[in-house]
């Protein structure tokens, strides 16, 4: 009975040792496999992606700026609008501001002189103010 013990303790230790070096085996060949693998999409993207998203955020924000800028403009613009003003519509229509109404969103202009006629335009289509410099070559 003791030397079945034994050979069956021995014969168990020599399978847990078969198996142990064919698991180390099979792990080596995993190792090597990874290793030999070239890299994958996202591994050459580690770099890539956040600085492409970074461009892109800062894209976002430097477009963003110039229209914030052209609106402010226009607002300014339409918010400093009096009387006897020269302006040009975004239709091209030259005119003199006859009547501006804060609560209103439409101005007045007189588009002739000689007969006196006038217009009601959105005050958001003013394209711009002339200046005394601008009149003075248009006429």
């Amino acid at each position: 009975m003791g030397q079945l013990i034994f050979l069956c303790h021995a014969f168990g230790i020599r399978m847990l040792l078969a198996q142990t070096q064919v698991v180390e085996g099979v792990a080596d060949a995993a190792e090597k496999a990874v290793a030999d693998k070239p890299p994958g999409f996202w591994d050459s993207m580690g770099f890539m992606l956040p600085a492409m998203i970074a461009v892109t955020v800062l894209y976002l924000i430097m477009m963003g700026k110039p229209k914030d800028q052209a609106q402010t403009k226009s607002a300014d613009m339409l918010a400093k609008l009096k009387k006897n003003d020269r302006v040009v519509t975004a239709g091209g229509i030259l005119g003199t501001v006859v009547n501006v109404r804060s609560d209103n969103d439409y101005v007045t202009i007189r588009v002739d002189d000689s007969t006196n006629t006038r217009m009601q335009v959105l005050a958001s289509s003013i394209a711009r103010v002339l200046s005394d410099d601008d009149s003075k070559q248009s006429a």
